[in-house]
């Protein structure tokens, strides 16, 4: 049973592009799908962690937005942040799936049973995730997920 879902967040909950204005203000886009499928898993009992390696306002908005059990911003060891999740939450690797969509995100991917990957993430992710989504990130594959989780998993 999948007892947490992590999820880095430009690819996969955002659509991994930034828009900037003429004032160097960013915006991200994502999707209220998602959004909801988020509230909808920790609705659930799922508990919910947010892993990117950026440092931004935007980052923060989301840990705010969410409220995740889980956060790591700048967070350029991906594997040393699941092993703190699991060591903090007793909830093993086994019972874990992590969605992401870059190089970054290889080698946590490697280390959960559940590796999920939206459509438009880089061949080598596709390659090692065992849930192929295909909705592209930020554009319900999050909603996505939470269904083929709920489908193939049995998560309630």
């Amino acid at each position: 049973m999948i007892k947490a879902v992590l999820l880095d967040i430009d690819g996969v909950l955002t659509n991994g592009k930034v828009i900037v204005d003429s004032q160097g203000n960013e915006f991200k886009s994502i999707d209220f799908k998602d959004i909801d499928a988020v509230f909808e898993m920790k609705r659930r009992g799922i508990k919910i962690g947010l892993l990117t390696g950026e440092t931004t306002p935007i980052t923060l908005f989301f840990k705010e937005r969410f409220k995740p059990d889980f956060f790591y911003n700048g967070c350029k060891n991906k594997p040393a942040a699941l092993a703190e999740i699991m060591e903090q939450s007793g909830i093993s690797a086994d019972e874990i799936c992590y969605a992401g969509d870059g190089k970054y995100d290889i080698q946590i991917m490697k280390l959960v049973k559940y590796a999920a990957s939206p459509a438009n993430a880089i061949p080598e992710v596709k390659e090692i995730s065992n849930i192929l989504l295909e909705r592209n990130g930020g554009d319900g594959c999050v909603w996505e997920l939470m269904e083929k989780l709920q489908e193939k998993m049995n998560v309630h």
